[in-house]
């Protein structure tokens, strides 16, 4: 079997949030890094990179959306403050994908698809861990805690 490369991401328990369905999206994220970073490790082209960037932003819009929805309907008390960083990613990704489209990159293809995967992990590390944690004290869980 081969060894995966070390920039590799695998789903795991630890990143789920116990709600399938948020749960089945950020598997599609994960899915989405591992080919942006297989573009950029094979040397793709850049519009083969920018296209898998902007799946990744469009994928990210998307997933929000529906992430506050979920918040709107569950009751999630830190619903406004979690869309306010939904709302600071999506900018950020949009400014990246600003300069790859005006050609205003004051750094590379690299570095810029490893600032999108770092923010929106880093997003699902820390922000949606804390509405799990929520939903385990509210008892709305789809499964039990390992």
């Amino acid at each position: 079997m081969e060894a995966k490369p070390i920039w590799w991401l695998d789903w795991n328990e630890s990143l789920s949030t116990y709600i399938p369905e948020i749960d089945a999206e950020h598997q599609h994220f994960i899915r989405l890094v591992n080919e942006l970073n297989e573009a950029i490790i094979a040397r793709m082209n850049k519009k083969k990179i920018k296209s898998r960037m902007r799946a990744i932003l469009d994928d990210a819009v998307m997933h929000f959306a529906h992430e506050e929805a979920v918040f709107k309907e569950c009751g999630y008390p830190d619903a406004a403050e979690h869309a306010q960083k939904h709302a600071q990613i999506i900018s950020f990704l949009n400014e990246i994908m600003e300069g790859i489209d005006h050609g205003r990159m004051a750094h590379g293809w690299l570095e810029a698809g490893l600032e999108m995967k770092q923010v929106l992990i880093q997003h699902i590390l820390n922000e949606d861990m804390k509405y799990r944690g929520y939903h385990v004290a509210q008892g709305q869980l789809s499964r039990p805690i390992p």
